[in-house]
């Protein structure tokens, strides 16, 4: 991992998200977790997300992300004209052209954030892009799924090529708790998506749980986090809090200095989870 200067570590930028990342050396950033704009949806302070401007933010993130380094790309579709666009599935077909293995695809459930639609079942998906450069060098996968059949001894099955099934292994007791799979579903809307009230001031807020449970999943403690596109720096309150760096870059000025008084905040609360953790409180 390329040194970074202090300069970039523990702090939320105003800059053009692909301005800010080349000033910043190859190989330097072992997590990024980010949710740029969805298609023409909206545009903040009049700034587009095109198509050009997404190829330049693919290829500088790759240059960045070190070896075994991970990108969490949440996206969703637009619906234009009873279709939906699929730029979702164009951009994870670029990362892989710029050289980026996508690990996994995971959709990501708004439970009760949306009205009901007449003609479709919901909106589009929103997807959760796991992408790495060679194999991640953390893979932490949450096990809070409850076993039905906790403590028995259990065999299981694999089926080869020619379709017979084989023994797998020797037979071993389930454990208690599960991995989760790969549909996460966040409840949605006022007071669940965030715990501060002002962060609504951003109209698209990523649920801090989403962030907090891939910030967990794909990163170590003390792993510096980066958001090339913070919005209200949910992902860098969450790796805050979480015992990682942060880095967010925000273009839109007003954004920008939502998520500097969020990130007050968030050290504020740090701050106190140690006092109570070293005075025993």
């Amino acid at each position: 991992m390329n040194p970074i200067s202090p300069n970039f570590i523990d702090k939320i930028l105003h800059r053009n998200c692909v301005e800010g990342m080349k000033m910043l050396p190859d190989a330097c950033i072992p997590m990024s977790l980010t949710s740029p704009p969805y298609d023409d949806l909206r545009r903040y302070g009049g700034h587009a997300f095109d198509s050009d401007t997404f190829g330049a933010v693919a290829e500088e993130l790759y240059r960045i992300t070190m070896p075994g380094g991970v990108v969490v790309w949440v996206v969703a579709d637009a619906i234009i004209d009873g279709s939906e666009t699929c730029t979702s599935a164009r951009q994870k077909l670029h990362f892989r052209q710029v050289g980026f293995n996508v690990h996994h695809t995971m959709l990501m459930n708004r439970a009760g954030s949306r009205w009901p639609c007449k003609v479709r079942y919901g909106d589009s998906l929103e997807y959760a892009f796991v992408l790495s450069k060679g194999r991640p060098r953390t893979i932490n996968l949450l096990r809070d799924k409850p076993n039905k059949k906790a403590g028995k001894l259990m065999g299981f099955n694999r089926r080869d090529f020619d379709g017979r099934q084989r023994p797998a292994g020797t037979a071993q007791p389930v454990r208690e708790w599960g991995v989760r799979l790969g549909v996460w579903t966040y409840a949605g809307g006022g007071a669940t998506t965030a715990k501060d009230d002002y962060a609504y001031d951003h109209p698209a807020l990523m649920p801090e749980r989403m962030a907090e449970d891939h910030i967990l999943s794909w990163s170590r403690p003390g792993d510096l986090i980066f958001d090339p596109m913070c919005g209200a720096a949910t992902t860098c309150k969450m790796a805050l809090l979480h015992g990682r760096r942060y880095l967010g870059f925000e273009v839109h000025e007003p954004y920008h200095g939502l998520a500097v008084r969020r990130m007050a905040d968030a050290h504020a609360e740090y701050r106190r989870r140690l006092d109570a953790i070293l005075l025993g409180a």
